[in-house]
């Protein structure tokens, strides 16, 4: 018999300034394999992650924006972005996936306060 343990994964690191914004992704995906509830917030410069035209191409790093869809596909269902990260970055919400929602800084505080562990990336 299994405990679930609630994950919170951060990301914060734009795509490709160094591991840390696919390490959050692979870590939310192991837990999630391993059958635990796995959120995912992504804040700062980690909403850069959700958009589409990412070109990889020239760098040839693993595309980032690729891995996002696959979160689903691991039934990580809490999947945020955080609202003034959005507005910071002059994203609009229509640029990126709409299944995702959309939390302020008082439900993020909400999140980290209900979860077992959170990792911050």
């Amino acid at each position: 018999m299994t405990t679930e343990i609630s994950y919170l994964f951060i990301s914060r690191c734009s795509p490709y300034a160094g591991q840390q914004a696919r390490a959050a992704l692979d870590l939310a995906f192991t837990a999630a394999a391993f059958e635990q509830k796995v959120s995912v917030v992504f804040i700062g410069d980690g909403v850069l992650q959700l958009l589409d035209r990412q070109d990889t191409e020239a760098s040839q790093l693993k595309n980032i924006g690729k891995m996002i869809p696959a979160l689903k596909h691991y039934d990580v269902k809490n999947v945020y972005i955080h609202q003034p990260s959005l507005t910071r970055a002059g994203l609009k919400q229509t640029e990126l996936p709409k299944e995702f929602e959309l939390v302020d800084d008082e439900k993020l505080c909400k999140l980290v306060a209900i979860t077992d562990q959170v990792m911050v990336f």
